[in-house]
């Protein structure tokens, strides 16, 4: 039971963020720089350890990054749909 617990996309407030920012779309790579469900830029991606691009990591992984990110500098990596959801 753990393990899907750890590897399901999260809910709540995760899922409105990703609904803003991709649809909710884990694949999402639109050729405007950010990537899968949270937009994460390259660099983002590679700076919090990861390899590759975000829209071709697992949701799991994808999910992982952005609470690390979020825990590391806050809501304001999103800017726009931070302040829609009044994160910030």
């Amino acid at each position: 039971m753990a393990l899907a617990t750890s590897t399901a996309p999260s809910g709540g407030i995760w899922l409105e963020l990703r609904s803003c920012e991709s649809s909710d779309n884990y694949a999402d790579a639109t050729g405007n720089g950010f990537y899968g469900a949270y937009q994460f830029s390259a660099s983002t991606w590679r700076s919090l350890g990861y390899s590759g691009l975000p829209s071709q990591a697992p949701a799991s992984q994808q999910d992982e990054a952005a609470r690390e990110l979020e825990a590391r500098n806050g809501w304001g990596q999103w800017p726009q749909c931070a302040r829609a959801l009044g994160l910030s």
